[in-house]
């Protein structure tokens, strides 16, 4: 089985590579930096159509998992949707021209800011919720979802998914959790994590989930043309989290919260439904925060 994958070098990226090479599949790295355990074709910038074409044509790959993006709020609109929509549209364009498209199976990583700013009654979160986004990135990448879904309308195997909150070993640091660890991870003894406000609650759904989440839904056909919510279905606070990851890291360490940490407007409480997920896929057995952040304390003690 060969897999192609963009953002392979990102933290859901990683944690599917590994969970690939557990299923004997050939990686495929497209991107402008090389990733272990994967062959590398290069691409220095995401709108170079002849660079993703060409890596299309020699790849010929059963599978494309499209999780490339960027959150990075110092984007100008051009640049942002460039990487959160254009690449996409670009990618899937190179499938169809390499006539691949009723071979290739792909999945499209969304996100839960598709959905917008949301009220306490619209809780929790289901697909059928109207997108209203509020942010560029929000914009950019239901932008995305819409240009994946029309691709898909001629009956191919596509499926958009949304990640919530998605924690795990190497989270990056400028998600909050993963900032969190980071400051831990970098005091010996005694000191002080600095925070935002804790009182808001949280989605958390591990890396590991999403990684064979995205393989269960490529591999069901009930699944194509449907955008599935990644998501526990339970809010857990800030506080109660930070306190846990703090207790596993024996350390005598203080919280500080300093407002300019905080997201001005930021919803208190965001949850998901996966209803619509177990529907398809069947009843599954997601881990749990707690397991998911021991693994994460005890990967630090390990470096």
């Amino acid at each position: 089985m060969r897999v192609l994958i963009t953002g392979a070098s990102g933290f859901i990226g990683q944690s599917l590579i590994k969970y690939l090479l557990g299923i004997n599949c050939e990686i495929f790295n497209l991107g402008s930096s090389e990733v272990k355990n994967s062959t590398h074709f290069l691409l220095k910038s995401p709108s170079d159509k002849k660079a993703i074409n060409d890596a299309i044509l020699e790849i010929k790959p059963d599978y494309v998992f499209h999780l490339a993006g960027s959150a990075i709020r110092s984007l100008n609109i051009e640049q942002i949707f460039t990487v959160n929509t254009f690449y996409c549209d670009y990618l899937l364009r190179a499938i169809d021209k390499a006539d691949l498209g009723y071979h290739t199976k792909v999945v499209v990583v969304g996100s839960a800011a598709e959905y917008g700013s949301i009220e306490p009654s619209q809780l929790p979160i289901s697909e059928n919720l109207p997108c209203m986004p509020n942010t560029l990135y929000g914009m950019s990448k239901l932008a995305q979802t819409q240009t994946a879904l029309a691709w898909q309308k001629p009956k191919k195997a596509l499926v958009v998914v949304r990640p919530f909150n998605v924690i795990g070993p190497n989270m990056p640091s400028h998600i909050a959790l993963g900032n969190f660890v980071e400051q831990i991870q970098s005091i010996a003894n005694n000191g002080v994590l600095m925070t935002g406000n804790l009182d808001s609650s949280r989605d958390f759904i591990a890396v590991s989930d999403v990684s064979r989440l995205m393989w269960q839904l490529i591999h069901t056909e009930e699944a194509y043309g449907e955008v599935f919510n990644l998501c526990s279905g339970i809010a857990t606070r800030m506080d109660k989290v930070v306190d846990y990851v703090l207790m596993l890291s024996n350390r005598g360490i203080k919280v500080k919260t300093e407002s300019g940490r905080s997201i001005k407007g930021e919803t208190k409480i965001h949850y998901g439904d996966n209803t619509k997920l177990q529907s398809v896929i069947g009843e599954y057995k997601f881990s749990t925060w707690e397991d998911t952040l021991l693994d994460v304390m005890q990967n630090d003690t390990k470096k």
